[in-house]
């Protein structure tokens, strides 16, 4: 079998970069030279960087979610409690956040293994059955029978690809990471960071200036705090964006909108 070729490889990259900035201008014949002068035998660009922008959006996501934290309970209680208690309340929630996050990922994987043996033990024991459930399920998506039984009877004869292939098409489900656990810790981290960091600066304003601004003290730490997390959510969705090659400035505005509306709503229910 002939070795694919690593996604992050330049070549790889370069080739990405044409085809979309073919696509972007409409460019057909540009995107068939890119096509035909780089890699030949690879199948389609974009499965390894598909997989990097996965995890670009699932550490935006838990970043996003930290940050609208911090701002949720420094416009509802930064005024009214002592900035250690606001901390330990948002590395509480945070962590909470993050848990639940760890358990659901666990238990879908405890599912996606169930039912990859299940499908597994069905199509050892009565591939037929298995393989005319997925002739239906293509006659229904828009194949003619005969077509797709030709599909169906040569992709079942390679099992594993053919176990994939019904837990995608069939189930509609998906394969755990190979590094979950990693990805879970970054994720429990990135949560924490958000709803700490931008409430730990407001403290600081506190120790650093408050003797000379009496006064403005809750003022001044609701702006450091709710201004540098509304500040990092613009980033978030600036970065989101540009992994997406979406419009950066306005996925930056929507997401320091999403901080603005975190601050508004706890001062129109309290």
């Amino acid at each position: 079998m002939t070795a694919q070729p690593d996604p992050r490889s330049p070549a790889l990259k370069q080739r990405a970069s044409e085809t979309r900035s073919a696509f972007a201008n409409q460019d057909a014949a540009a995107s068939k030279q890119a096509h035909d002068e780089t890699i030949r035998d690879w199948e389609e660009d974009g499965h390894g960087e598909g997989d990097a922008a996965v995890e670009v959006y699932r550490r935006v996501d838990a970043l996003q979610a930290g940050l609208c934290l911090a701002i949720l309970l420094e416009s509802a209680f930064g005024s009214s409690l002592e900035r250690k208690k606001l901390v330990a309340i948002g590395l509480s929630l945070a962590t909470a956040h993050a848990l639940r996050e760890w358990t659901t990922q666990t238990w879908y994987a405890r599912h996606y293994y169930r039912e990859r043996q299940r499908e597994e033990w069905e199509l050892e024991n009565y591939a037929q059955g298995e393989r005319a459930e997925m002739v239906g399920l293509w006659c229904y998506k828009g194949l003619t029978k005969p077509d797709a039984e030709r599909c169906i009877d040569l992709l079942a004869s390679y099992k594993k690809f053919f176990v994939d292939l019904m837990m995608t098409e069939e189930l509609r489900m998906f394969a755990p990471p190979s590094d979950a656990s990693w990805r879970r810790v970054t994720g429990a981290l990135l949560v924490a960071a958000g709803g700490v960091l931008p409430l730990l600066l407001g403290g600081v304003l506190d120790s650093v200036y408050g003797s000379m601004l009496v006064g403005a003290r809750a003022s001044c730490s609701h702006l450091v705090t709710c201004g540098s997390a509304t500040s990092a959510l613009a980033f978030t969705g600036a970065w989101r964006a540009s992994t997406s090659r979406l419009p950066e400035q306005r996925h930056a505005l929507e997401a320091a909108m999403l901080g603005a509306a975190c601050y508004v709503v706890p001062r129109l229910l309290l």
